[in-house]
């Protein structure tokens, strides 16, 4: 006879668990602190907030899948605006200024690969290396100055919003993560990420070319997080110099909490998204509620630790470990 499966070890083998439980719980708290959190314009605004960083959390999602991680994503974020600044000021049409900026942010995805890969450097020292090369190269030919007096044109990139209510970040990032989610568990380009996750080795032996693959997952890195950096650009009609600093360790937490493993393997864009969505949230509730910032690591941390041990028991559930 089959033995009947535990209701809640069913649930917690679910790898959004992480996610949606202190979701749901900051929910039930801010409702009966504050019922005006609930407002549309106000959950708007928790999931444009949420949208830029989810970009950047797609193709992050694929490279923990993958056994990687990225330390720069938050300088990228920071030089793909600068650069298209520099472009529009310079007088290049605004496509024109998107695509080199686009290239900016991939061409330091692709030497993170090389560098990672094939040289076999540790993807932590190697990306915080470049962190402080692309942040150097930024403060040096900004003067950490901001760059402002864009058009209309590139303004209306996220400020614009669809049918007069939903903010255009919003709406990439759906886009991004729909797209994300079926290349990631529908295709052989996914399994195969999640294969060299996985076990290198194994994956290899499976004729998978193992390095082309984890290169390439960090030139979209690159890529999307120096789109990330342009729609902040555009929205705060400013390049900031500091745009992204800091969104490193809060996105791949997000990705960690959505129920992406650290160790590789297993991976999930809807996750990611809930833990995006989660950091914005605690992000505008502190503002609401009138808390000053300053606590905003503390709880970060604490739901991170949360999440951790809700993930170890998941995986304790499902025979992982």
């Amino acid at each position: 006879m089959e033995q009947k499966k535990n209701p809640i070890k069913v649930l917690f083998q679910k790898p959004e668990m992480g996610t949606i439980l202190p979701l749901a719980i900051l929910m039930i708290a801010v409702a009966i602190v504050n019922t005006n959190f609930f407002n549309i314009s106000n959950i708007l605004d928790i999931l444009r907030t949420a949208s830029f960083s989810f970009i950047v959390a797609v193709p992050i999602t694929f490279l923990m899948s993958a056994g990687g991680m990225d330390l720069s994503i938050g300088a990228i974020t920071s030089f793909g605006g600068i650069i298209c600044a520099f472009c529009l000021k310079a007088g290049m049409p605004l496509p024109i200024s998107i695509i080199i900026a686009l290239l900016a942010g991939s061409t330091v995805g692709f030497l993170n690969g090389i560098i990672i890969v094939r040289f076999a450097l540790p993807a932590f020292i190697a990306t915080l290396g470049m962190q402080y090369v692309v942040n150097g190269i930024i403060s040096v030919s900004t003067e950490a100055l901001a760059i402002s007096g864009f058009s209309d044109s590139f303004k209306a990139i996220s400020q614009m919003r669809v049918g007069g209510l939903v903010p255009m970040p919003i709406i990439y990032a759906i886009a991004i993560g729909v797209v994300g989610h079926i290349v990631l568990s529908k295709t052989k380009f996914g399994r195969s990420v999640l294969a060299i996750g996985g076990n290198r080795e194994t994956a290899y032996l499976a004729g998978i070319n193992v390095t082309v693959k984890q290169i390439l997952v960090y030139v979209f890195v690159g890529f999307f997080s120096a789109l990330s950096g342009i729609l902040i650009a555009s929205r705060f009609a400013t390049a900031q110099p500091a745009a992204g600093t800091g969104t490193e360790l809060t996105i791949m937490a997000s990705v960690i909490i959505g129920g992406t493993s650290m160790f590789g393997g297993q991976g999930t864009i809807v996750g990611s998204a809930l833990g995006c969505i989660l950091f914005a949230t605690i992000q505008n509730v502190l503002i609401v509620m009138g808390i000053s910032t300053f606590w905003q690591n503390l709880i970060f941390g604490v739901i991170l630790l949360i999440a951790i041990f809700i993930d170890k028991y998941r995986r304790k559930a499902g025979g992982e470990e």
